[in-house]
């Protein structure tokens, strides 16, 4: 399956210019959770060392790509938004935490500065998996101009750390991005032990508590 997906990427890369990949394959990267992160970019910047653009078009096509990863994302933070309504409303009773005391906490990124540069600096940080930030902030209903501004503008900067370690060469590209691949699958299963965690406390809370309960 994996394999497949790399192999339609790579054959639309042949096909249309660096222009059009680089958005339609980051709105697709952003979505398909097998699509490793630094595949799409590293490809658009050999594309763009292969059609002799120069340097600076990096920025230009960083800001295109940008566009088709923060509409990706837009998505993931809409699809889990409306999830988290769905689930703690129905189950929020059970686990021990309701639709308000999410939407407490998401209020608490009311759009200051820091706010800003908070997503900013995780949106542009390569090695941070890009699908569960947005899926974090759908879920804390995080206010939608601070988490589109801060998406686009710090996808720009992660798109291009990636458009020019493939611009530099392949064997550059190659080298890199496995080492950044490796440490964005070790920050994501961080992640996913940190949530599960989580979750079993929270249960481990509610059943105590019913007991206790029970005894009285």
């Amino acid at each position: 399956m994996v394999e497949a997906i790399l192999s339609f990427i790579t054959d639309l890369s042949e096909q249309v210019p660096v222009e059009v990949f680089a958005p339609v394959a980051s709105f697709m990267e952003e979505l398909l959770a097998p699509i490793p992160s630094p595949f799409v970019m590293t490809l658009a910047g050999t594309m763009a060392a292969a059609q002799q653009s120069p340097f600076w078009y990096l920025f230009v096509i960083a800001a295109i790509a940008a566009v088709g990863k923060t509409l990706a994302s837009l998505v993931l933070y809409v699809v889990a938004d409306k999830a988290e309504d769905v689930i703690l409303l129905k189950a929020g009773r059970f686990i021990g935490v309701s639709h308000e005391q999410v939407t407490k906490l998401g209020e608490r990124f009311t759009g200051r500065h820091r706010d800003y540069l908070t997503l900013f600096l995780l949106r542009a940080t390569p090695i941070i998996p890009s699908a569960p930030v947005s899926v974090l902030c759908g879920v804390l209903s995080v206010r939608k101009k601070l988490y589109i501004i801060s998406t686009y503008f710090g996808t720009i900067v992660r798109d291009f750390i990636y458009l020019y370690i493939g611009y530099t060469g392949i064997e550059a590209a190659t080298a890199l991005t496995h080492g950044l691949e490796g440490a964005s699958s070790m920050i994501t299963l961080a992640m996913a032990i940190i949530a599960v965690g989580i979750i079993a406390w929270i249960a481990i809370r509610k059943y105590m508590s019913y007991r206790t309960h029970r005894k009285k």
